[in-house]
């Protein structure tokens, strides 16, 4: 229960606060020292005079009085390892006055205890937990956030991620999030006709434009003005749509990083830090790229013609559970046939996959770090002719990709690679006859940066990097009407895995999911404790 249904009932009882003890918790979890690295490290980059504001995810409605399962901001998480709502973070470049005379650098804002609402809905740490378990030093009750004596526009740069614009007051709460955006907005003196969501454009054009990507970002900007007066009337995307140049480039960045509310500034200082993993996050990756290889190499045992896309992805996730995995990084992909050829698929409803190939893009979250890794299966264990060619060709780029995987490899270098190898294919195998109508069948990029977020903070323009974390995902989608012979129709295939960019050469972390056709054939004749499951029939 939340809210309203909350407030009834705690009027007619009197609860006493849980012990904030447990057992059996895990042991691995990002430890306060890192948490506070990595607060060090943006204070180092953060320009003059400037804070950082970083706030906690809203809570979303899931049905009525029930809210979804609680996912925190992944930049609050990184730089505190706080798990809960109502919460607001601010880092200061320089040490600041308290009003009793002591220095500080950072203030948190937290949830206060409350042990009518901790019975209802969770433990809380409040203030002094927060202290003793995450190292913090300036800790305080979010309901002091209002009243605490900080001018916030008094700094040249306010750097913070983004205002959502439809979070709405939670009567249960005295300091939630609502309360603590209208108090920054009151302490930053933020502008009445500031928009959130122009500024988040704004930023996201500004953090992910590049030469390679201008044409793109300026057709997706184009849409999205025809249907919004605040896009068409907004200077800085104006002047970005006359970007021509990478001089031209520069300076439009420019602008935005001046911005004093800047988000852009923010974005940008943070994927710096994200997109390169430290010794700590690399245990997690591994570990949450490694149960999802599990899962998917459990599923290509188990795997029958009649299954249900539902009971594959049911399979794969209990895997996760098993293996110690709090969440999926995203909504799980398990696509029958046709359904693969949407690149998206997520409804995952159809009762009988036959036996049709199935293409399942699944990836685990483990503590809070997200794996990708997609398979594509027959349901027989055998590769049809048709279905063996195409699979083979987009397993053949991978393998072309795979050795760029190290540091100094431009981003773009490897889609460049992967577009080449299926072009040459798709020609080689009749199915386009010029190697320029390869995005017909092969429609994305084949890589992107994987960590706290399944799409992970990162400039797409740079070289890579040791220890940055990525995918290589080419693939090759045929839907029923594409004009190619219709023994092709309907076979959509990717093979995506996770991988560590190092010096010299890349570390495969999803390895323990076969990905030659020969080999997941091979996995099929393995026997699953999942085929021996017999249930009773629904009544």
């Amino acid at each position: 229960m939340k809210q309203l249904a909350v407030l009834f009932a705690l009027a007619a009882t009197t609860l006493t606060t849980p012990s904030n003890a447990q057992e059996n918790l895990p042991t691995d979890y990002l430890s306060p020292a890192f948490h506070a690295g990595r607060r060090e490290a943006l204070r180092n980059l953060m320009p003059p005079h400037s804070v950082a504001v970083i706030f906690a995810n809203p809570t979303r409605a899931f049905s009525n009085d029930v809210t979804f399962p609680y996912h925190q901001n992944p930049d609050l998480y990184y730089f505190s390892g706080y798990k809960e709502p109502h919460a607001v973070l601010l880092i200061f470049k320089e040490p600041q006055k308290a009003p009793d005379g002591t220095t500080y650098n950072e203030l948190f804002f937290v949830q206060k205890r409350d042990p009518q609402q901790e019975q209802w809905t969770g433990r809380r740490l409040g203030v002094e937990k927060t202290k003793s378990q995450l190292g913090f030093t300036h800790v305080y009750n979010g309901t002091d956030f209002a009243a605490f004596p900080l001018d916030l526009s008094a700094f040249d740069h306010i750097l913070f991620s983004d205002i959502p614009d439809d979070v709405h007051d939670d009567l249960s709460e005295p300091a939630d999030l609502y309360d603590l955006l209208q108090a920054f907005k009151k302490k930053a003196a933020v502008p009445a006709d500031f928009d959130a969501g122009t500024n988040e454009i704004v930023a996201q054009i500004a953090e992910g434009a590049n030469m390679q990507r201008l044409a793109r970002i300026k057709g997706f900007l184009n849409q999205r003005r025809e249907a919004s007066e605040k896009l068409r009337s907004n200077q800085l995307l104006t002047q970005f749509l006359a970007v021509n140049t990478a001089e031209d480039l520069e300076a439009f960045k420019k602008k935005v990083t001046a911005i004093k509310w800047n988000s852009y500034l923010y974005r940008s200082l943070v994927a710096s830090l994200r997109v390169i993993k430290t010794p700590e996050e690399m245990d997690l990756m591994r570990k949450t790229v490694s149960i999802s290889a599990i899962a998917h190499a459990e599923v290509m045992k188990a795997i029958r013609p009649g299954m249900s896309e539902a009971e594959l992805q049911g399979i794969q996730e209990y895997v996760h559970k098993k293996l110690g995995a709090e969440y999926v990084g995203y909504p799980s992909i398990v696509g029958g046939g046709a359904n693969g050829c949407i690149l998206h698929y997520e409804e995952n409803t159809r009762t009988n996959v036959g036996r049709d190939m199935v293409l399942m893009d699944i990836g685990a979250e483990y503590h809070g770090y997200s794996a990708d890794v997609t398979r594509t299966v027959p349901t027989t264990g055998k590769f049809s002719p048709e279905q063996k060619a195409v699979y083979d060709l987009v397993y053949e780029a991978q393998e072309a990709i795979f050795p760029l995987c190290h540091e100094g490899t431009p981003f773009s270098a490897l889609n460049e690679k992967a577009t080449e190898v299926l072009a040459a294919g798709l020609v080689r195998l009749g199915i386009i006859k010029e190697r320029s109508q390869v995005s017909q069948y092969y429609p994305h990029s084949c890589s992107h940066y994987l960590g706290l977020d399944v799409h992970d903070a990162g400039d797409y323009g740079q070289t890579l990097k040791e220890n940055m974390v990525i995918t290589v995902e080419p693939g090759i989608y045929i839907p029923a009407g594409s004009p190619c012979d219709k023994k092709w129709w309907d076979i959509g295939v990717r093979i995506e895995d996770d991988v560590r960019i190092g010096k010299t050469q890349d570390e495969l972390l999803s390895a323990q999911a076969p990905r030659k056709s020969e080999d997941v054939e091979k996995m099929h004749t393995q026997k699953s404790a999942f085929n021996e499951l017999v249930l009773p029939a629904i009544k």
